[in-house]
C-alpha cells in the first residue's frame, strides 16, 4: 500500500522539479539542462539542482518522502519478484 502512494509521491516531486528549474533558470539553454538532469538523474539531479540554486526544497523533499516509502512499502521487492509470478 505504500509503494504506490510513494510512487505517485516521486512523479510529482519530478515533475514539480523540473517546473522549478524551467522557471529558475536565466537563459533558454540552462533552463533545458537543469530541466533535463532533473527529469533523466531524479533524486539525484534533484539534490543536485538544490545544493547549486537553493530552490525547490518541497519537491525534492516529496521525492525523498516517496523513496522512503516505496522501499518502506517493500515496492523494490515488489517489482523485482513480478516476472516470476507465472512461473
Amino acid at each position: 500500500m505504500l509503494a504506490p502512494i510513494g510512487g505517485i509521491l516521486i512523479l510529482v516531486g519530478v515533475i514539480w522539479m523540473i517546473v522549478v528549474a524551467i522557471q529558475t533558470g536565466q537563459t533558454t539553454g540552462e533552463k533545458v539542462i537543469w530541466a533535463l538532469v532533473c527529469f533523466f538523474c531524479g533524486i539525484l539531479g534533484s539534490i543536485i539542482f538544490f545544493a547549486v540554486k537553493r530552490q525547490g526544497l518541497v519537491p525534492l523533499l516529496l521525492q525523498l518522502i516517496g523513496w522512503v516509502l516505496c522501499v518502506a512499502g517493500g515496492g523494490l521487492a515488489y517489482s523485482y519478484n513480478m516476472g516470476s509470478l507465472g512461473q
